[in-house]
């Protein structure tokens, strides 16, 4: 899996924006608002658990729960 590169662009949005993270539901690198409307959505906790569970199991690369 390849990870796209920062661009100064939100990869969702496309915003620009100088801080950004990854998506907990795929790869695409995000701006702090898109993650903030992203930690709003109710199967958020899912999302993180199970990227934890991935990471507990050695799995860091992750794909995360995918897009909905």
């Amino acid at each position: 899996m390849k990870v796209k590169e920062w661009t100064g662009q939100c990869q969702r949005c496309f915003e620009e924006t100088n801080v950004h993270t990854m998506s907990m539901y795929s790869t695409c690198l995000i701006c702090m608002a898109c993650k903030d409307r992203e930690s709003q959505r109710d199967d958020y906790q899912t999302a993180v658990d199970a990227d934890n569970a991935a990471i507990k199991s050695g799995n860091f690369n992750f794909k995360g729960i995918g897009e909905k």
